[in-house]
């Protein structure tokens, strides 16, 4: 709506009235978001996605979790007992879930911004496709999906010991121990005495204590990058800030130079040779630690992000058209210890 009587704008009346009718408004020609959040973990995963096809089970996964033969010592006389057939391999099983954005195209609107249009609304609506796709897939990533089977699975379910999630892929983690993952509670054991990460927030001690931890636990294995929620990942940086250095230039001015800007603080951070980032859409005291050489993002090679084309809507008795974009995927993890839950961190900076 115009505003009237703020500047040289005249105060409503017919005045007012007159120059509305006859005056175009100023208009900036691009539209300007107000809402989401980037989420660089997703960025980092579907970088990074694998295919998937058809099947009963879209994913199917041959895990072992036993051993499947058995060794001894022998003797001088070289005896050992016969070897015992012992099965060890099952097939963790997931299906894709399937996201669809229906996409409207009105008569009306064809028509009107057919020219003279400052803004395509079919454009800005197709850009809103990708976006609204993009915040689902990243919140999605760290919640508790399993209420709703039509969700896709998550650092959650991947990482839990049975606490949470009993079964995941189909396997019961009570039945299958070696299929259990990392859930760390920060508010008991070594954490919550010498380091009080509880209270207080991760430092770099406890947080190369707690990869060293995930390292051993996961066979050795170091995980490839930690997700945090931005404040607690603000409560770490800090601890970062008091060892940085600034090196000066003699010949530099940092007073005048507008290009010879100190910088400090950190966009990431490296403990343990991990990298550690933060994520706005990790729930607050959580963190997790992620080994991509067994979790990753699964994309229908059928429907990546897929838009059927628009179709008439004649037939149902209305001039207009309408689309749908199809995004079929799944976040799965071959591995659940190769990675952590990590839960109860205090101290968020915010």
């Amino acid at each position: 709506m115009p505003l009237p009587g703020i500047g040289v704008a005249p105060a409503a009346g017919s005045l007012y009235t007159e120059l509305t009718s006859v005056t175009r408004r100023a208009f900036v020609p691009r539209l300007f978001v107000q809402l989401y959040f980037g989420t660089p973990s997703l960025f980092y995963m579907l970088g990074n996605a694998q295919r998937a096809a058809g099947g009963l089970n879209h994913l199917s996964i041959p895990v072992q979790a036993n051993s499947m033969v058995q060794g001894q010592f022998v003797g001088y006389g070289g005896g050992f007992n016969s070897p015992v057939i012992t099965p060890g391999i099952q097939n963790a099983q997931f299906n894709l879930c399937y996201w669809v954005v229906p996409v409207p195209l009105p008569f009306g609107e064809t028509v009107i911004q057919a020219t003279d249009r400052e803004i395509s609304l079919l454009k800005a609506r197709m850009n809103d496709v990708y976006a609204v796709t993009r915040q689902n897939m990243g919140r999605l990533q760290f919640t508790n999906n399993s209420a709703n089977p039509l969700l896709p699975d998550s650092y959650q379910g991947a990482f839990d010991n049975g606490t949470n999630f009993a079964t995941y892929g189909g396997i019961s983690r009570t039945a299958t121990p070696n299929f259990q993952g990392q859930y760390i509670n920060m508010a008991a054991g070594t954490y919550s005495s010498p380091y009080s990460v509880n209270i207080n927030g991760f430092n770099r001690k406890a947080m190369a204590v707690l990869l060293s931890q995930i390292t051993n636990n996961a066979g050795g294995e170091a995980p490839t990058f930690v997700v945090m929620n931005p404040g607690d990942y603000a409560t770490l940086n800090t601890d970062f800030q008091g060892t940085e250095n600034t090196y000066l230039d003699p010949n530099a001015s940092y007073v005048n130079a507008m290009g010879a800007a100190v910088r400090t603080s950190f966009p990431n951070l490296v403990v343990s040779g991990v990298p550690i980032f933060a994520d706005y859409f990790v729930p607050a005291g959580s963190a997790f630690v992620v080994n991509t050489k067994y979790t990753s993002f699964y994309l229908s090679e059928d429907a990546a992000f897929d838009f059927s084309g628009f179709y008439s809507l004649v037939p149902l008795g209305q001039i207009g058209q309408q689309g749908v974009v199809v995004v079929g995927y799944d976040l799965v993890c071959a591995k659940p210890v190769s990675g952590a839950w990590v839960y109860n961190i205090g101290g968020a900076a915010f």
